[in-house]
């Protein structure tokens, strides 16, 4: 009986000394998925956007809002610049974020600052410094993944600080990536306050640099009409933002027209399609249009007085081209 007893006694410690020695599964499982979840960030979020889209959907006299998303740190963790500007104004907001692994939660979160243009002038450790004094605690947007969307918010119970002139007052920030596609939601809420403040709810698409060269007809046979002589036209590149990009010859002459290609949804539901237009600089009217399938990376465009082939423009494109 002594000895079936003593038996049991190192079996039952056996057991307690390996269930101390194993590894916590469920942390380094939740670990792993965080850390997915920032890598799949990392790659799809550095990008152009805009919500031309948005606008032209809704029929509306807003301005459309560009949207500039570059990666700051390549070490460490990640850092992004948000550079955002409606079209056609001068003056440009910064915000940076920074993309951190909660070790409590295990959740991916965002953490969120406004800078000055000044700020960003200054060295990089210098303008994450100034920037990281500025967010507040609580405000803190929380990812999670559903599907191939990740989408987060702050809290505005959380996400508050008093302001000098208005009291008690609330910031609400959502955050959702998609394919090809990033909305951003803001509202600065006063209790009291009947209406709230904020950038609003921009739906951007993430456009695509494309490389073009043009052919213009110059001469036509007087019997057929058709032109027999055509002059090749300098190369371009555009954005397929909806920005207008003049067409030059190679004199350099401003032939009269320019090429715009947009992202636009042609049906509910579907994904957008690419409309490359050919717009008289003159009159403001479009001469010619096409439709093109979502995803390619080659676009012709063949009239009778004019050829436009455009092709994705290789990784470290140009900037966004301005509107003439």
């Amino acid at each position: 009986m002594k000895l079936s007893f003593k038996l049991a006694t190192l079996y039952l410690a056996g057991l307690l000394s390996n269930c101390a020695t194993l590894p916590d599964t469920r942390t380094a499982t939740d670990d792993a998925r965080a850390m997915e979840l920032i890598e799949r960030i990392q790659k799809a979020l550095p990008g152009t956007y805009s919500n031309f889209a948005q606008i032209n959907e809704n029929g509306s006299d807003d301005p459309v809002t560009d949207l500039n998303i570059r990666q700051l740190s390549a070490s460490g963790e990640p850092v992004f610049l948000f550079t955002s500007a409606e079209r056609g104004a001068d003056a440009e907001r910064y915000d940076i974020y920074w993309l951190k692994l909660n070790p409590l939660t295990k959740k991916a979160e965002f953490h969120f600052a406004r800078l000055t243009g000044a700020e960003l002038s200054l060295s990089l450790q210098e303008t994450l410094a100034t920037a990281w004094q500025r967010v507040l605690p609580g405000c803190v947007i929380v990812l999670g993944a559903n599907g191939e969307e990740l989408r987060g918010y702050s809290r505005p119970d959380t996400c508050r600080f008093e302001d000098p002139y208005r009291g008690e007052t609330r910031i609400y920030r959502m955050l959702a990536l998609g394919a090809n596609r990033l909305e951003l939601e803001t509202a600065v809420m006063v209790p009291g306050e009947q209406h709230n403040a904020g950038d609003g709810h921009l739906i951007m698409q993430k456009h695509r640099l494309y490389a073009g060269s043009a052919s213009i007809g110059v001469d036509s046979d007087p019997a057929t009409g058709e032109y027999v002589e055509w002059q090749e036209l300098s190369g371009f590149s555009l954005f397929d933002d909806g920005r207008t990009v003049r067409l030059y010859g190679r004199n350099p002459l401003a032939m009269g027209f320019a090429a715009q290609l947009a992202r636009l949804h042609r049906r509910a539901g579907e994904p957008p399609y690419l409309r490359l237009s050919i717009i008289n600089e003159t009159s403001g009217a479009t001469q010619a249009l096409q439709w093109i399938k979502p995803g390619s990376e080659r676009i012709e465009l063949n009239l009778e007085w004019l050829t436009i082939k455009l092709e994705i423009a290789p990784p470290g494109g140009a900037s966004p081209p301005s509107p003439d």
